[in-house]
């Protein structure tokens, strides 16, 4: 009977072991991205300040190597081009609070004069009550050293699909918590 009791509690011990665990991993992925985090880490951008912001809608992304088909569209971009003027006056507006409150960013008007991207990839728009509410995915992509060999790569990419304001937002929460400003 004692062996049955130990197998018992072992497997109970197992369970709450196993369920805190993926609490745990639940709950990484539910909140931001560390500062400190190797995958989505803008300590690469603290330094640089001039930033272009470019807004497109991809037709087709590889789903192997979505980074890459993301970096090539933004470097292929003509950012003279605003085709999608909501979304982009949408994001504009909300980091030019950021930029007026922290002087920290400066917008770039070129693709040659920008340190990194602040890139929104447009995929759908959706009408909820007689408003358009543009969703996608932001990446941070710098611009690569070819003095070191480095390519351009992204840095920080929003966590999900979400409402272009909402990933802006989390973009600037990140940039806070990065330069630790209050």
């Amino acid at each position: 009977m004692s062996g049955k009791y130990e197998y018992a509690v072992l497997t109970i011990i197992a369970i709450i072991a196993l369920s805190g665990y993926r609490y745990a991993s639940a709950q990484g992925q539910t909140g931001l991205i560390s500062a400190n985090s190797d995958r989505n880490s803008l300590e690469e951008v603290r330094a640089k300040k001039r930033a272009l912001l470019l807004v497109f809608r991809s037709g087709v992304i590889d789903t192997e190597d979505n980074e890459r088909a993301v970096i090539e569209l933004a470097l292929k971009a003509d950012p003279q081009i605003k085709r999608y003027r909501l979304t982009y006056d949408l994001i504009a507006q909300i980091l030019n609070k950021y930029i007026n409150k922290y002087k920290i960013i400066t917008a770039a008007a070129h693709l040659s004069h920008a340190h990194y991207i602040i890139f929104f990839s447009l995929l759908e728009y959706r009408r909820i009550l007689n408003a358009t509410y543009p969703y996608g995915e932001l990446f941070v992509i710098v611009m690569g050293d070819p003095s070191v060999q480095q390519p351009p790569r992204v840095v920080w990419k929003s966590k999900k699909v979400q409402w272009a304001g909402d990933a802006v937002r989390d973009l600037i929460k990140e940039f806070r918590i990065l330069r630790r400003e209050e």
